[in-house]
Order: structure tokens, then C-alpha cells, then sequence
């Protein structure tokens, strides 16, 4: 009678395709994190121009997620703002009311609130900048400015 060989069976195979497919999950977890955590930001050398997150602010309280938010310093003390929603992106004028006292670690929050027609409205956004941005100092000084009268 021939000798029939052993069929080779490998007893940890499933055991080491659990573990790799829960660190798979769990390095994917951890980048989706730390992706959330990452605010976009860049400016120009004058710090007139500037990509931050910005959040709107309804009835006193945040409305909705903060979004990405271009800003223009306009040379009469205007901030040109320009946040995407949807497809859209939409272009309003804000003033710049006020700036954090004690801001989170490594950041600077600015107030502003918007205006049309030489009418103030009651929309208000928080813009989330780094500390040691270029805008910083723009932003500051535009603040020691006579703001509009209101």
C-alpha cells in the first residue's frame, strides 16, 4: 500500500488573521484621529490672506461643525470671508469684535461678526488660528483699531 503523506495544517492561520485585521482597524482608528485633530491652516507673507477653521456662532452658542474658512484683511478693516457649504462657497463681509483672553494651548481665537448694508446682523463666527501664525499680528493690530461704530 503506497504511504500517503499527512495533509499540513497551519492551527494559528485564523488566530493571525484576527490579529492582523484588528490592528489594520486599529491603525485606521488612529489615523481617521488624528486626521479629525489636524485644522488646516496657511497664510501669506503679510498675513492679509489666510486659511483657518471657522465656526458660526447662532443665538450665542456654536451652530453647526467648524469649516474651513478663507479670509481676506481688506485694507478698511473688512475681513472678506469665504466658507464652503455643500458645493457652494459663500462670500460675506465681517468685522473683527474681539479675540479670546485665555485662549486653548497653541491657538488664538478671534470673534467677528457680520454686517451688510451698514446694518450689523446678529451672526457672529469664531476663527481658530494657530499662535505663532503670521495673521496673529495682523489680526491684533486690526483690533487696536477703531472698530466700526455700532
Amino acid at each position: 500500500m503506497p504511504h500517503r503523506a499527512k495533509p499540513i495544517t497551519i492551527g494559528q492561520a485564523g488566530v493571525v488573521d484576527v490579529v492582523w485585521f484588528v490592528l489594520f482597524v486599529a491603525v485606521m482608528g488612529g489615523m481617521w484621529w488624528f486626521a479629525s485633530r489636524i485644522e488646516p491652516h496657511y497664510s501669506s507673507k503679510d498675513g492679509t490672506r489666510f486659511l483657518c477653521n471657522g465656526q458660526e456662532i447662532v443665538d450665542n452658542e456654536p451652530f453647526g461643525r467648524r469649516r474651513e474658512t478663507r479670509v481676506t484683511v481688506m485694507p478698511d478693516g473688512v475681513l472678506n470671508v469665504s466658507q464652503k457649504r455643500r458645493l457652494r462657497r459663500t462670500n460675506e463681509r465681517w468685522a473683527l469684535v474681539g479675540k479670546s483672553p485665555e485662549p486653548p494651548k497653541g491657538k488664538q481665537i478671534y470673534l467677528l461678526q457680520q454686517f451688510a448694508d451698514g446694518k450689523w446682523l446678529p451672526d457672529q463666527m469664531s476663527l481658530h488660528i494657530p499662535a505663532k501664525s503670521r495673521v496673529v499680528p495682523v489680526l491684533d493690530a486690526l483690533l487696536e483699531r477703531d472698530a466700526p461704530v455700532r
